[in-house]
């Protein structure tokens, strides 16, 4: 069993809890409007040559020891690039909501998904929400990302919650088809790109509660590993 700290914000205050954790998974194709969803696979497999899911939502189950608070990150390759997403911990029978990156190698992914998420770090801020106090606005809460490119800071991704199925959908989904998620760190899928993906040295993922005035931020550079000559 692996362990990481988080410090949850709750509305009476915040305070340090370890989680405990032995699986890792992420969801992909999750998103509420399904017609949508087929569109953007679809345009997957144009542009990029990913190959079409045999059923969706899909569910990519990875290595634990990939999870990461780190914010100086080493990927191999040009073109990995990060996605933000909501990220369901299950501790204790409680439902914890933070923050995370989907960070995934776009040039491998057009072969295969699985190893393309497999070879990258996912990195997740150090900040939980507890689900019980989100669930009568959840709809709301606004989700996006940034990237710095050339030194220039673009708007990368910007939707909410609502774009993405809720999380008695994608649990029940989940216990259906993979069992035991006790213990379990889960990606949720991600809202859509503004314009298409983009590599930079720099990623800011944000989830924004509007209701109860906070917000959870996500910063780590993407730094490309180099071949010695």
């Amino acid at each position: 069993m692996l362990r990481m700290t988080f410090e949850l914000v709750t509305r009476e205050g915040s305070r340090p809890v370890e989680i405990e954790y032995d699986r890792l998974i992420a969801i992909g194709y999750a998103g509420r409007n399904t017609e949508k969803t087929m569109e953007h696979i679809r345009e997957l497999e144009r542009d990029l040559g990913v190959p079409a899911p045999k059923r969706i939502p899909t569910i990519f189950n990875m290595a634990p020891q990939l999870l990461t608070q780190d914010n100086g990150l080493l990927f191999a390759g040009d073109k990995t690039s990060g996605e933000a997403e909501y990220v369901m911990i299950m501790q204790g029978g409680r439902l914890y909501i933070g923050l995370g990156s989907d960070h995934t190698d776009r040039k491998l992914e057009s072969s295969d998904v699985l190893k393309a998420k497999q070879v990258c770090l996912k990195p997740v801020a150090g900040i939980l929400w507890d689900y019980e106090e989100l669930k009568d606005h959840w709809d709301s809460i606004a989700l996006g990302s940034d990237q710095v490119i050339s030194g220039e800071v673009r708007a990368y991704q910007n939707g909410s919650l609502a774009d993405i199925m809720t999380p008695e959908l994608l649990l029940d989904e989940l216990k259906e088809r993979t069992g035991d998620i006790s213990h379990a760190v889960i990606f949720s899928g991600t809202v859509p790109l503004l314009s298409g993906f983009a590599y930079g040295d720099h990623f800011s993922g944000f989830m924004r509660d509007g209701a109860l005035g906070r917000e959870i931020r996500l910063e780590y550079d993407v730094n490309r590993a180099a071949e010695d000559e």
